[in-house]
């Protein structure tokens, strides 16, 4: 009888040996892990602008991002429109002369190369509005439309806005 108590007892203890050292080291490899993943994830590469949609017309483009933290699907607002020049200055003097919006500059839009492409113009919208950067390039009218000029000027310079505007480039039209 003894002997069975002895392998009881022995049983006993390596069985709650066993449950610490599980314990023990399911913590050690947690905390393991969890600094792999917080190393991880601060060499992952985070886009500042998120794409959430876009409608693609023939005459008209509109694209809508979001920065990543936002929740608001439709916080940067990048607009196009291809009718033609004349629709093109309408557009651009109608943005210069709001009455729901203050002219903040208006001047000369520069390609990547400093070439002069057209006009551009920036207006704060009255009240929490935001802000909305306008340009022309040939036929083409543009604009960026943002809760912030910092935040709407960063997205104007990125390459999200450099590569639409470049796929959409469009040979000057002609009359017959």
């Amino acid at each position: 009888m003894r002997r069975i108590g002895v392998y009881v007892g022995v049983g006993v203890l390596t069985f709650i040996c066993g449950v610490v050292v599980d314990g023990v080291a399911r913590r050690l490899l947690r905390s393991d892990l969890a600094k792999v993943r917080s190393v991880s994830c601060r060499f992952e590469k985070v886009p500042r602008f998120v794409a959430v949609s876009s409608l693609i017309e023939s005459d008209y483009h509109i694209y809508w991002y979001r920065t990543p933290k936002s929740d608001d699907l439709q916080q940067i607002t990048l607009f196009a429109d291809f009718r033609s020049r004349e629709v093109t200055t309408g557009l651009f003097e109608s943005n210069a002369s709001t009455d729901a919006a203050n002219v903040i500059e208006i001047g000369t839009k520069f390609d990547d190369n400093g070439h002069k492409i057209g006009k551009r113009g920036v207006t704060r919208f009255k009240g929490a509005g935001g802000v909305r950067i306008f340009w022309t390039d040939g036929d083409a009218f543009w604009s960026v439309q943002a809760p912030s000029l910092e935040l709407a000027r960063e997205f104007e310079q990125s390459a999200i806005v450099r590569s639409i505007t470049t796929l959409n480039k469009r040979p000057p039209r002609t009359r017959l």
